[in-house]
């Protein structure tokens, strides 16, 4: 065996500084909205500390530069007596390590790690949103005298869209109606991640009125179907008539029964109000 691999079974046996986990780092991730929804692959520019490969994370520069430490005869620990108490505390000979490094390693100065930038990929799962965090398994930073790597977790954030909003699994939008279609029904055209795409409207639709295209909406991340596509109707009342559109008007509300103010004004009012 090389003084390498006799150096680091000591300290594993409980000589020397026991290796240590490396600490664990976040990435703070913005997706957007189509991303969030579809999923993606991702590279990540992750910086953090790693076992120096020129030395094996020893920190010499050559296995004849580690030398057991003459204070602590390698354990890394002093033992004392203190009455009736054998009491112990780490060398500061070797600062614990058991261990005295006559050369350091040239790359790492002799500090068993380099600080260097790593470029990860990462798969961002489709149904994903803000919140989440992916845990990626020892691609944290490498631990101090060859210890393992902890994790590192990619905090989630989804940016807003500008038209469509998240409901659960449903993704929801407001489509702006004319009232001549809210009342007598027809197509529309209505936008949805994919592209524009053509809904039927029903005759009589209400305003705030509901419609849905199934399936179309955010995969569940457990596997559990996919949400829907769901547009609500916002009817749109016009403002400016002309005395024709009016006189057209007060005629249906005769027509239907409709009990108004002799302003015609008034009737308008009503009616805007009701649609809002």
């Amino acid at each position: 065996n090389d003084i390498f691999e006799d150096f680091f079974s000591q300290t594993r046996g409980g000589g020397g500084r026991r290796a240590e986990r490396g600490n664990a780092l976040q990435y703070n991730l913005d997706i957007t909205f189509g991303e969030a929804v579809y999923g993606k692959e991702a590279k990540l520019k992750i910086p953090r500390w790693e076992i120096c490969v020129d030395c094996k994370g020893t920190g010499a520069k050559s296995a004849a530069a580690i030398k057991a430490c003459a204070s602590c005869k390698g354990a890394g620990q002093l033992r004392f007596q203190q009455g009736f108490f054998s009491v112990s505390r780490p060398c500061g000979q070797c600062e614990g390590t058991g261990r005295i490094v006559t050369d350091p390693c040239t790359t790492c100065q002799g500090r068993q790690r380099v600080y260097k930038e790593r470029t990860i990929a990462v798969h961002i799962p489709a149904g994903i949103e803000t919140g989440m965090r992916l845990r990626l398994s020892n691609e944290g930073e490498h631990g101090q005298n060859n210890g393992p790597a902890g994790d590192l977790y990619v905090a989630i954030t989804v940016k807003p869209h500008s038209i469509f909003q998240r409901k659960g699994l449903d993704i929801s939008c407001d489509v702006p109606v004319n009232l001549v279609t809210a009342v007598l029904g027809g197509k529309v055209e209505v936008p949805t991640l994919k592209g524009n795409t053509v809904i039927k409207v029903p005759p009589g639709t209400q305003h705030d009125k509901v419609l849905r295209i199934k399936g179309l909406g955010i995969p569940s991340l457990k596997g559990g179907g996919t949400g829907d596509q769901i547009y609500t109707i916002k009817v749109q009342i016009p403002t400016k008539l002309t005395a024709r559109q009016k006189e057209l008007l007060m005629e249906y509300a005769k027509e239907s029964g409709m009990t108004m103010e002799t302003n015609g004004d008034g009737f308008f009012d009503k009616m805007k109000t009701f649609f809002e």
